[in-house]
């Protein structure tokens, strides 16, 4: 039977964890379904779910340092032995029954390293809709597009073995942008395909104390756009770059390599932000999504 692995990273999610946990064990078809989760350091109630859950052998769970999700997620990976399939899983959304279900059926006719991902519901604390879906248009899966943009969800995301030893094969994993990004980065970059699947196979919930979010309505969408264009982050898209290729470089062809350095040394020089800012190699998602992405290329906080 396929053996599927779901890795939850948990951190003071008391609120909303047993809705997610109950969602993800009710999971229907022909797999076996083991649920891995990491607690990051968290002083609510969380852990004591953790254990209720663990005493019922409905999952296996630890706790460690708080090392935010990217970190966590690629240590639950690293720990939860070897599968068929793996699968992130955010501590505060709602499954569909046939999310696993149709991410494997996707990704058996696949050979080589692959990555599915889906569309969800945005829905509010209620689980009620916000009358949209995360994605309006399909998000762009190219290589070049995918290592500067990366705007797959996660917590969707479902990858099989082939892409997982690799990772796994790597003990650095030294700088991510977040875990997702890093995942769906390492997909194309070793030549991996990703597939995307336009129908939502879960809700998405916002609450306002989301450790990442989407940022929904005008005010807030303009808001978020033009904080990301302003704010620098502490890892960046070329850290992540440089990241990849030290550690898997001999899985990558050469002209993969090559976008990848350009990509890692944007922020070199303003000719270098130049080049990567107007780039036609990139085709972002739509026309906002490319004026904020190449604007904060631009300035270097990117």
């Amino acid at each position: 039977m396929v053996k599927v692995a779901v890795l939850l990273s948990t951190y003071n999610g008391e609120k909303f964890l047993r809705e997610q946990i109950n969602s993800i064990l009710n999971q229907v078809g022909n797999f076996k379904l083991d649920l891995y989760v990491r607690d990051d350091g968290s002083d609510d109630g969380t852990i004591n779910i953790l254990k209720e859950y663990e005493n019922e052998n409905k999952l296996k769970w630890y706790t460690g340092i708080n090392l935010k999700p990217a970190k966590s997620f690629i240590d639950l990976l690293s720990k939860c032995g070897e599968y068929d399939y793996y699968a992130f899983a955010d501590q505060d959304d709602y499954w569909h029954q046939d999310k696993i279900q149709r991410g494997i059926h996707k990704l058996c006719q696949q050979e080589g390293p692959a990555l599915y991902c889906s569309n969800a519901v945005l829905v509010g604390k209620d689980l009620k809709s916000l009358g949209r879906n995360v994605y309006k248009t399909q998000p762009r899966t190219d290589f070049e597009t995918i290592i500067c943009a990366g705007g797959l969800l996660g917590c969707t995301m479902i990858f099989n073995d082939e892409l997982a030893r690799i990772i796994k094969a790597s003990k650095n994993h030294g700088k991510m942008v977040l875990h997702d990004f890093y995942i769906a980065a390492v997909c194309v970059s070793i030549g991996g395909n990703i597939i995307y699947d336009s129908d939502a196979t879960m809700k998405y919930r916002q609450h306002g104390e989301n450790v990442v979010g989407v940022s929904h309505g005008l005010l807030g969408t303009v808001i978020g756009r033009v904080r990301d264009i302003y704010t620098k982050e502490s890892i960046g898209i070329a850290d992540q770059a440089r990241s990849i290729l030290f550690d898997y470089k001999e899985n990558i062809e050469v002209n993969n390599q090559k976008w990848l350095e350009q990509v890692a040394h944007y922020n070199d020089n303003n000719k270098n932000r130049l080049k990567l800012a107007f780039s036609v190699r990139t085709k972002y998602i739509n026309i906002n999504m490319s004026l904020k992405l190449r604007i904060s290329i631009l300035f270097g906080n990117r």
